[in-house]
C-alpha cells in the first residue's frame, strides 16, 4: 500500500497538467441531445453478401434519434438508408408491453432501434411506430407489412427468409413473404397466459429477451407458453406529473411463486403444437433455446430454481421427447451465457465456468466432450464467431489483466490462442457470419468509443466512426481538461487483491486536502474498473474539486468464480468490507481529507450506499443511495434467491443483507432518490426506508420524480436528478470544510 500512496503524490502533477481554463462539465453539457461521447453507433452488422456494414447511427443534434445507414465495403462509403421520422409522420406512443421489453434491455433510444437481414442479404426488417416494416435494397423503399392498433413485438426474418414472424396481443403470427397472408400460428393466450414472449425475470434477470425461436429451414418453431397465474399480483401505484394510476402488476418476489412455463414447437403455417418434455420438476428457468444446424435437435438449457444446476437437454422437435446431455453444477450458483454456437457437423461450442474461470469447449456430434478450445491464464468475455473453415474460435476476453479486453483466436482442437487487438483499452467486435469481415469497437481512458471495419486477418478497411475529439466534437470545448484514471490494486481482509482507480482534480495543489466521492456498484455482474472510456459523471465531479474513487469489490464480475461467489448468502457484507478497504486507503492518501469522504451508487449501488454508510458509519460523510433495494424480499426470484436463496430458508442472511440491519448507526447526510413509476426496483423499497428513517428520527433528503422508471427517460429530469447530486455533495463536503 505505501507503494500506491507513492505513486498518487508522483501523480499530482499529472492531474495539474490539465487546462484549468477550460470550461467545466455541467449536468447539462452531460444530459445534452448531442452526447459528449460523440456520434453514437448501434447494431454494426456485416450483410450476408459481406458488400455493405449497416448501422443504426444517432443524428448530430439528437444522439437518441436513431436512423439506418450502410457503408460500402469496397469504398467506406455511406448512405442513409432510413429516416425513423419519415415513415410514421408523428410522434410514436409506446405500449405499455413495449416499454417493458424496452426498459428491461434498458433501450433508451427513439426511431429505428432494431433491425435484422434477410439471408440473402436483399432486405432488411424493422419495427417502428409499433408496425413492421421491410427496406428492399433493389428498389431503396421501405414497405410498411402491418398496420394494425396493436403494438408488433420482437419482429424476426425466418432464417430462410420465407416468412417474417411478431408477436401480437401475446400470440405469436407469421407473414408469408410469397402471399402477403399472415397467420395466428399460437393459440389459447388470454388471462394469464401468454405465447411467445419471455416472463419478467428472463428479461430482467436471465438476459433472454425473447419467447420464440426459428428453426434453420424455416421448418419449426420452438416458443413458450407462460401462465403467470401462480405470481403474486402486487399494487403498484405510478405517480405521475398528471395521473396517479395503480398497476395490479405480477411481480415475483424472492420466495414466491414464478411463472409455469412449457415449451413448444409448431410448424409456420400452424398446426397442432407438439410440447417438449421439460422433466418432472415444474419449477424451473427455462434459460436458452437452441437449434442444431440440421434442425433434427431441439437444444434447451434448463435451470434449476435454486441456480445451481444447468442443464443441457436434446429434444426431438417432432415429438417432443427430451434426453439430459450433461449438467454444470456448481456449490453456490451457476452463470449464464451466450456461448453455444451450433456446428455444421452436429457438434456445438459451449461455454462454462466449470474450471473457475469461464472457457468454450468444444463437443461432437454425440454430445460427447472433444476438449478444451481456450484454458490457461485470463478468461473469455464473450464468443465472437466459429469460423468451421479455419478450425478457430473468436471470442473477446483477457490474458494479462482483467482491466482490458481484447480479441483472440483459438484453434478449435485446442493449443494457443492468439491476440488480434494490442492497444491498451476496451476492445468488442461483431463479426460477419463467415468471420472474413469484423467491426471493431475500441475504447481507452482517453478515446471515446471508435467503431472500425476490419479483414479477416485484422487489415483496416475503414472507420464507420473515428470520433476524433477534434474541433466540431461535443467533447471538444472540454478536451483540454480532460482526466485520466490512475490504477492500482489494494488488499482485501482476505489478501485478495482489488483493483480500484481514482480521478484527480486538475486545481489540486501540493499540501491540500480535498474531499472524495465513492462510486459505487458492488453487486454480482458488473465491473466498474477498466481502461474504457466512460463515466463523464465523474470527470465533473473532478471538474468541481472532487477526487473520485472506484473500486471493484470481491462479488464483481470478469475475475472468475471464486472472487465472485464470496457474495453467496452474504449480500451486504463482503463487498461493504472490501469497500471499507478501499475507504481506509482513501483516508491514508495525504492529498484526502479523512472526514469528508461521500459514497453515490444508483440500483444495488443504492443498496451499497445504504449498507455502507450504516455498517461502516465512520468512514462516510455523507450518501447518495439511487433507486436503493433496501429488503432483499422486495426484489425478484431470479436475482435475489440466486445469491441469498429462499427468503423462507435463508432469513438470517436476508436479515444481515438488509439495509434496516444497522439503520440505527446512520449519522452521515443520506440523499434518497428514486423513480415514482420503477417496476424494477419497487418505490416501496424507499417508502419503507422513509417510514424506518422517520421513526427512528433521523433528518434526511429525499426527491422522487413522478413517472421516471429505473432508468430515466425524460432529459429534464436526469439534468435535475445530476445537479441535485453534485449539489448536495459540494454542500455537504465541500462547504463543511
Amino acid at each position: 500500500m505505501k507503494l500506491s500512496i507513492v505513486l498518487g503524490i508522483m501523480a499530482i502533477s499529472t492531474a495539474a497538467a490539465a487546462d484549468q481554463s477550460a470550461p467545466k462539465l455541467t449536468p447539462e453539457a452531460l444530459n445534452a441531445e448531442a452526447s459528449l461521447n460523440g456520434p453514437s453507433l448501434r447494431g454494426a452488422e456485416v450483410s450476408p453478401d459481406g458488400s455493405l456494414v449497416t448501422i443504426l447511427k444517432g443524428r448530430e443534434g439528437d444522439s437518441r434519434q436513431l436512423d439506418l445507414w450502410a457503408y460500402d465495403l469496397a469504398t467506406g462509403e455511406p448512405r442513409l438508408l432510413v429516416s425513423s421520422t419519415d415513415l410514421t409522420g408523428e410522434e410514436t406512443v409506446l405500449s405499455e408491453e413495449e416499454k417493458n421489453r424496452r426498459e428491461r434491455q434498458r433501450i433508451y433510444d427513439n426511431g429505428i432501434i432494431s433491425y435484422q437481414w434477410d439471408e440473402q442479404g436483399r432486405q432488411i426488417l424493422f419495427p417502428l411506430g409499433g408496425d413492421i416494416f421491410i427496406y428492399d435494397l433493389e428498389t431503396s423503399k421501405a414497405q410498411r407489412l402491418t398496420t394494425t392498433d396493436a403494438f408488433e413485438t420482437d419482429a424476426k426474418f425466418s432464417p430462410a427468409g420465407e416468412y417474417i414472424s411478431y408477436v401480437r396481443d401475446d400470440e405469436l403470427y407469421v407473414y408469408d413473404l410469397a402471399n402477403g397472408r399472415e397467420k395466428k400460428v399460437t393459440s389459447g393466450a388470454g388471462g394469464t397466459v401468454r405465447n411467445a414472449v419471455s416472463e419478467f425475470v428472463a428479461q430482467e434477470e436471465l438476459d433472454r429477451d425473447t419467447g420464440y425461436w426459428w428453426s434453420p429451414g424455416d421448418t419449426r418453431i420452438a416458443y413458450t407458453q407462460i401462465d403467470e397465474e401462480p405470481v403474486p399480483v402486487a399494487e403498484r401505484v405510478d405517480i405521475n406529473a398528471d395521473t396517479v394510476v395503480t398497476i395490479r402488476q405480477r411481480y415475483p418476489f424472492a420466495g414466491a411463486d414464478n411463472v409455469k412455463i412449457k415449451l413448444g414447437v409448431v410448424r409456420p403455417k400452424g398446426g397442432r403444437t407438439t410440447w417438449v418434455d421439460l422433466g418432472s420438476d415444474p419449477d424451473i428457468y427455462v434459460a436458452r433455446v437452441y437449434w442444431s444446424e440440421d434442425a433434427s435437435k431441439l437444444y434447451v438449457a434448463r435451470l434449476s430454481r435454486d441456480q445451481k444446476q444447468l442443464d443441457l437437454l436434446e429434444a426431438n422437435p417432432a415429438t417432443g421427447a427430451s434426453k439430459l446431455l450433461f449438467s454444470e453444477k456448481a456449490d453456490t450458483w451457476v452463470n449464464l451465457n451466450n456461448d453455444f454456437r451450433a456446428l455444421e457437423d452436429g457438434g456445438f461450442i459451449w461455454g462454462s465456468e466449470r474450471s473457475g474461470s469461464k472457457q468454450l469447449y468444444h463437443y461432437g456430434h454425440d454430445a460427447a466432450l472433444i476438449g478444451a478450445v481456450t484454458g490457461g491464464t485470463g478468461l473469455v468475455g464473450n464468443l465472437l464467431c466459429v469460423d468451421e473453415q479455419a478450425s478457430r474460435a473468436i471470442y473477446r476476453g483477457w490474458r494479462e489483466t482483467p482491466l482490458e479486453s481484447h480479441l483472440f483466436s483459438a484453434p478449435l482442437g485446442g493449443g494457443e490462442t492468439t491476440q488480434l487487438t494490442s492497444k491498451a483499452g476496451s476492445h468488442s467486435a461483431t463479426y460477419s457470419k463467415n468471420c472474413q469481415t469484423a467491426i471493431r469497437r475500441f475504447s481507452s481512458d482517453s478515446q471515446p468509443g471508435q467503431t472500425s471495419v476490419h479483414s479477416a486477418d485484422g487489415d483496416f478497411l475503414f472507420w464507420l466512426n473515428e470520433n476524433k475529439v477534434d474541433e466540431g466534437h461535443p467533447y471538444a470545448p472540454y478536451i483540454a481538461s480532460h482526466l485520466t484514471w490512475d490504477y492500482g490494486q489494494l488488499d482485501a481482509e482476505d489478501g485478495t487483491k482489488l483493483d480500484y482507480k481514482i480521478l484527480k482534480p486538475a486545481t489540486i495543489k501540493r499540501g491540500e486536502r480535498l474531499p472524495a466521492v465513492v462510486l459505487v456498484y458492488g453487486g454480482p455482474h458488473a465491473q466498474r474498473v477498466s481502461k474504457g472510456w466512460g463515466d463523464l459523471f465523474a470527470q465533473m465531479l473532478a471538474d468541481e474539486g472532487f477526487v473520485v474513487f472506484k473500486l471493484d469489490n470481491r462479488g464483481a464480475s470478469n475475475r472468475g468464480t471464486a472472487f465472485e461467489n464470496t457474495l453467496y448468502r452474504a449480500m451486504g457484507t463482503t463487498e461493504v468490507a472490501d469497500q471499507a478497504a478501499g475507504a481506509q486507503y482513501l483516508k491514508a492518501l495525504p492529498f484526502i481529507d479523512p472526514d469528508r469522504i461521500g459514497v453515490y451508487g444508483w440500483s444495488y449501488g443504492g443498496y451499497m450506499t445504504m449498507r455502507m454508510l450504516t455498517a461502516t458509519p465512520d468512514l462516510y460523510a455523507a450518501g447518495v443511495a439511487g433507486a436503493p433495494v433496501t429488503d432483499w424480499t422486495l426484489y425478484d426470484t431470479a436475482y435475489t434467491e440466486r445469491y441469498m436463496g429462499m427468503p423462507q430458508a435463508e432469513a438470517d442472511a436476508y436479515a444481515r443483507g438488509s439495509v434496516f440491519a444497522d439503520l440505527d448507526k446512520l449519522s452521515a447526510e443520506l440523499l434518497v432518490i428514486h423513480g415514482m413509476a420503477d417496476d424494477n426496483v419497487v418505490f416501496q423499497n424507499s417508502v419503507k426506508l422513509m417510514n424506518a428513517l422517520q421513526s427512528q428520527g433521523t433528518s434526511f433528503e429525499l426527491m422522487t420524480y413522478p413517472g421516471e422508471k429505473h432508468g430515466f427517460r425524460s432529459t429534464a429530469n436526469r439534468i435535475h436528478r445530476d445537479r441535485l447530486i453534485l449539489d448536495f455533495f459540494k454542500r455537504h463536503l465541500q462547504d463543511q470544510k
